[in-house]
């Protein structure tokens, strides 16, 4: 059961975030206060909240799983994520930013027209609700129901109902400063989590020397579940969607006070996606040493925390969990407002006041919240959190990051060539994700290299781009209108050395390959 010591630390975790909530919530209850804080967030702000709004429950749970289940090649997902955040710095920060969008589907009308627009939308809020809300939701209540026998559904309940309520007293600005918090105190609690364990090993001595063969290795063949092509094309690619085109994460820098803070800050989120398989998926190798044979893979972080942890330090990586918990659930809450309320809300109404917008968006809040509540029990029938995040993710989203991504670049893509490759590319991955699901062994997914999942979603990514190009070249092409300031242009500004964001984002991108190196 829960001491005292341990309900303090959890307690002060909370009064810290919702600290950080009522130092965010003096500003006035506008739409561009509610939905984007103002466009007045710094880089170190957005740094720490798209790191935050990304590591959530999933990952702390989900990759320590993975981790026990195939090694640190689970990590892989964090490395390339740093160099999309790369692709996110250099070419769709400057775009959006410019355009003083709300909203990544408001950009792609520009780009394509309304109907490009209304499904993006809600292709992002199904996303929503399936991925974000309803795993996070399902990871939190599962470890605090493993370690103290709490009721489950109770426990997604409040946690839904908490979070809900600090997400609609600040919007954006509550959502990012409690990040700051949320997500220091992750780092700090996984670290500790990360050396506990190390010392019950043996250390990195004992680590190498007990650990499963291949589990500290990065670098996969070509026919395992994750091939190195797998993450260095197939997850570059895909993951170029949810880093560069989901409101969730992108939502941040559209807040940025200028183009170079959301450049940077994105950076920094870059560096910080280092850390996530060392003190993520390291714990889940070292449980499997410590304790094999689990039930469950998902088991491994409740098996440490309650195995390891003297009373205090229990407290304290429980309460960087929920707080880390809480930060992703609130972003995914505040983007799923915000798309409602810009995207659907104002074109019906486009009279909407101010204050309206806001109920509006604190209604979606609410609904988001007991959607995520009811979908969670699907999380629980897949082999392990994890896998069943990036298999949706990779079916659901890659059809869009190849359709935007080529609009993007592509003055010639129009909008019949991209809806074209909208749906050819959903199908694909629809009947791609059932092959494996149903176990169909179609003959041309039957090949060896198309075993993992990332393969499969390559060669989504590949129809879909073929597709789009293709209708567009027999179609006419789009009005000059369509393309004027919604393309990837040049970077104008003059090299600023140490101060450039450029600068940073080439370290980084030397750093990630030097770690791909080492744990080759």
């Amino acid at each position: 059961m829960l001491s005292l010591i341990d309900a303090i630390t959890i307690f002060v975790s909370l009064g810290l975030v919702i600290f950080a909530v009522l130092r965010a919530s003096g500003k006035k209850a506008t739409g561009g206060e509610y939905f984007l804080a103002g466009r007045d967030l710094q880089w170190p702000f957005i740094g720490m909240s798209l790191f935050a709004s990304n590591i959530s429950a999933e990952h702390v749970i989900g990759l320590a799983g993975d981790g026990y289940r195939v090694g640190m090649v689970a990590g892989g997902f964090e490395w390339v994520g740093a160099y999309d955040l790369i692709i996110l710095a250099s070419l769709f920060a400057p775009l959006y930013l410019r355009s003083k969008i709300f909203t990544i589907p408001e950009f792609l009308e520009r780009r394509f027209g309304w109907s490009l627009r209304a499904f993006l939308s809600a292709n992002l809020l199904v996303i929503n609700v399936l991925t974000k809300n309803a795993i996070d939701i399902w990871a939190g209540s599962l470890l605090f129901s493993a370690l103290f026998g709490w009721n489950q559904h109770a426990v997604m309940w409040v946690m839904s109902a908490f979070t809900a309520l600090y997400t609609m007293k600040g919007g954006l600005r509550a959502v990012v400063y409690a990040d700051m918090v949320q997500g220091t105190w992750l780092i700090l609690s996984s670290a500790v989590l990360t050396l506990v364990g190390l010392t019950h090993v043996g250390g990195l001595h004992g680590l190498v020397l007990h650990a499963a063969p291949g589990a500290l290795q990065m670098v996969k063949p070509l026919t395992h579940d994750f091939p190195i092509t797998g993450f260095l094309i197939a997850n570059l690619l895909s993951g170029m969607f949810y880093w560069c085109m989901d409101q969730t994460i992108v939502q941040r820098v559209l807040g940025a006070r200028t183009i170079e803070h959301g450049q940077k800050g994105a950076i920094f989120a870059g560096f910080l996606k280092i850390l996530p398989p060392f003190i993520l998926v390291l714990p889940g190798v070292m449980a499997r040493i410590l304790y094999p044979g689990l039930a469950r893979y998902d088991n491994a972080y409740p098996a440490l925390v309650q195995g390891l942890l003297p009373v205090g330090l229990r407290g304290l990586v429980l309460a960087g969990l929920l707080a880390i918990l809480m930060s992703s659930m609130s972003a995914c809450y505040n983007s799923s407002a915000t798309l409602v309320v810009r995207d659907f809300v104002l074109r019906a109404r486009p009279n909407t006041t101010e204050a309206q917008q806001v109920r509006w968006g604190r209604a979606v809040t609410i609904a988001m919240a007991v959607l995520g509540v009811l979908a969670a029990p699907l999380v629980g029938l897949s082999v392990s959190i994890w896998y069943y995040l990036q298999n949706i993710s990779a079916y659901l989203t890659v059809p869009m990051a190849a359709v935007i991504f080529i609009g993007l670049l592509w003055k010639r893509t129009n909008t019949i060539g991209a809806i074209a490759g909208f749906i050819v590319g959903f199908v694909c991955g629809i009947i791609f994700f059932l092959d494996q699901a149903l176990n169909w062994s179609l003959p041309v997914l039957s090949q060896p290299i198309l075993h993992s999942f990332l393969h499969r979603a390559l060669l989504a990514w590949i129809i879909s781009a073929l597709v789009v190009v293709g209708t567009s070249l027999m179609t006419a092409p789009p009005p000059p209108e369509r393309t004027q300031g919604t393309v990837f242009g040049k970077p104008g500004e003059a090299w600023k050395g140490f101060r450039d964001y450029r600068t940073w984002a080439v370290v980084l991108f030397f750093v990630i390959c030097l770690m791909w190196w080492l744990f080759r």
